[in-house]
C-alpha cells in the first residue's frame, strides 16, 4: 500500500474512528441494499464503511466493474489502492475539507441530511483512467455525536466529459442551506455566508432546462434530446443557449460539471 493511501487511512482514523468507543454494526444494510436495487444498474459501486474500525460492512457487487477484487474481501485499504497515484494528494486535501466540514459547520444532528461530493480518478483493472464522482452520505451519529457508519457512492462519469474540480460540495438533501465548490485551502476554510451559493445553479435553471442538462449528462445529441422530450431541435437549441448565457457558462460540458457538484445530476 502506497505510503499516500496509509495517510488517508490514518487521517480517517484520527479523525474519526479514535473518537468511537465501541463498535456499532449498521441495522439498515438490508433496506439499503433493497433500494439501491431498485435503480437502474450503472457503473458505480457504494460501500458502508463502519468508522469505529475503518471495516466495510457491505461491498456493493459493481466494485468489480473497476476493481479485481472479490467483494466480502474487500478493505478499504484495497479499494482506495485503485486510486490514480497523482490523485492522492488532492484526494487526502478534499477528506481533510469533509472532516472540517463535519466538525465544524453544521451540529453533528444534521450530518445525515448532507450529500457531500468531490472528482477524483482511478486507474482500473485494464489500466484505463476513469473520473469518478464520490458522493458521501452520513448514516448514523452517536448519541456523543461522533460519525459511525458513512455510504459512499462511487460513479464514473469519464462518458459525460466533465473536466475533474478540485473543489467539495455539500448539498442539503431537503433544501436546507448547502455549499458549493467550496476550495481546499485550509488555512482560508470558513463556511460562512461567502460559501453559500443560495443563488446557485440550480435556482437559475427552470424544470425544462434541467431535463435538457440531466440528458446532456448522458451524452444525448440535439436530436436525441428533442425526440425525448417531444419538443423541437430548435427549441432545445434555444434552451441551451439561454442556459449558457444566464448562468455565464462558456460550454455545456462546464455547466454539466457544476449541475454535477450542486448534486442536479
Amino acid at each position: 500500500m502506497s505510503t499516500g493511501i496509509t495517510h488517508l487511512v490514518d487521517l480517517w482514523k484520527e479523525g474519526y474512528s479514535n473518537h468511537i468507543e465501541k463498535y456499532k454494526p449498521y441495522q439498515a444494510i438490508e433496506q439499503l441494499k433493497h433500494i439501491a436495487a431498485l435503480f437502474c444498474p450503472g457503473e458505480f459501486f457504494y460501500f458502508i464503511l463502519n468508522m469505529h474500525n475503518l471495516e466495510l460492512e457491505y461491498v456493493h457487487p459493481g466494485v468489480q466493474q473497476f476493481i479485481d477484487i472479490d467483494p466480502e474481501e474487500a478493505t478499504i485499504e484495497s479499494l482506495l489502492s485503485s486510486i490514480d497515484p497523482d490523485d492522492v494528494p488532492s484526494v487526502k486535501a478534499k477528506e481533510l475539507v469533509l472532516k472540517q466540514f463535519m466538525e465544524n459547520a453544521v451540529p453533528p444532528e444534521e450530518l445525515p441530511s448532507y450529500k457531500m461530493l468531490y472528482m477524483y480518478r482511478i486507474k482500473d483493472k485494464c489500466g484505463k483512467y476513469r473520473t469518478m464522482l464520490l458522493q458521501v452520505n452520513v448514516l448514523s451519529v452517536s448519541d456523543k455525536g461522533t460519525i459511525e457508519h458513512v455510504l459512499s457512492v462511487h460513479t464514473d462519469i469519464s462518458f459525460m466529459g466533465v473536466q475533474k474540480t478540485e473543489t467539495v460540495s455539500f448539498v442539503h438533501l431537503n433544501g436546507g442551506k448547502s455549499f458549493y465548490d467550496v476550495n481546499l485551502d485550509l488555512d482560508n476554510l470558513v463556511f460562512e455566508e461567502d460559501f453559500d451559493k443560495s443563488d446557485g445553479v440550480s435556482k437559475q435553471l427552470t424544470k425544462r432546462e434541467v431535463e435538457i442538462v440531466q440528458l446532456s449528462s448522458k451524452g444525448y445529441s440535439v436530436n436525441k434530446i428533442a425526440c425525448s422530450l417531444n419538443i423541437s431541435e430548435l427549441t432545445v437549441r434555444t434552451h441551451r443557449k439561454n442556459m449558457l448565457k444566464k448562468t455565464k457558462y462558456s460550454s455545456m460540458r462546464k455547466l454539466v460539471t457544476k449541475c454535477l457538484m450542486e448534486g442536479i445530476i
